[in-house]
Order: structure tokens, then C-alpha cells, then sequence
């Protein structure tokens, strides 16, 4: 997997590219914990270049929503293709993963958070 990373004012924005699963996944989660609670406290991640997602890649953005809620950090996850939401929606885990349609929307998401 690919990652950028981008910088505006205060939040940060991880774009990952290629394959996630639970193994690709880890330079993200690792990225995500060293971001999260020491740069910013908001983050948004861009999957609009992932073009597979497998169970063990939901579970790294489960376990990265989870650890941005202890740090009392905002995450976003967004660009998320419609077989991601798929996977993530027959998993029932819907409600773990914050979710926006473009990167528009997660920013506005942030601020509102502000």
C-alpha cells in the first residue's frame, strides 16, 4: 500500500493507494498512531485509490477508529468505494467506522467538531 501524506492548518489527511489488508495495512495503523495525539487531533483518511479491502483491512480501520475515540481525537474516513462500504456494512460495523462521501464532507465533518 501507498500513503501520502497531506497537511491543512491543523488536520492532517493520510491517501492510501493499492491493496488493504492486514498486512498492507500496517505502515497505515502505524502512521495513524504516531499522528494521532502527538501532530493534530484530526485526521481524515482518502481511500479513493484502494482498490481492495479485505476483513483483516476493516478490522486496521476499526482498530485505528478505535484508538483515534482513546485519544480523543476526529477521524474520518473517506472516498470509501462501494465494495468497501459493502464489506463494512456486512460486517455490522457501520457505526464503528465514521464515514463521509468526499473530502469535502470529512472537513466539514472536523470543523463541526471544532
Amino acid at each position: 500500500m501507498e500513503l501520502k501524506l497531506f497537511k491543512k492548518d491543523d488536520m492532517y489527511m493520510i491517501s492510501a493507494k493499492g491493496s488493504m489488508d492486514l498486512y498492507s495495512s500496517i505502515p497505515l495503523k502505524e502512521l495513524v498512531m504516531k499522528i494521532l495525539g502527538k501532530t493534530t487531533d484530526q485526521l481524515i483518511i482518502n481511500l479513493a485509490e484502494v482498490d481492495s479491502v479485505d476483513s483483516g483491512g476493516i478490522g486496521a480501520l476499526i482498530n485505528m477508529c478505535s484508538t483515534a475515540q482513546k485519544l480523543n481525537a476526529d477521524f474520518v474516513i473517506t472516498n470509501v468505494q462501494d465494495f468497501v462500504k459493502q464489506s463494512i456494512a456486512s460486517m455490522k460495523v457501520s457505526e464503528y467506522i465514521p464515514l463521509a462521501d468526499t473530502v469535502s464532507e470529512a472537513v466539514a465533518f472536523l470543523n463541526k467538531k471544532k
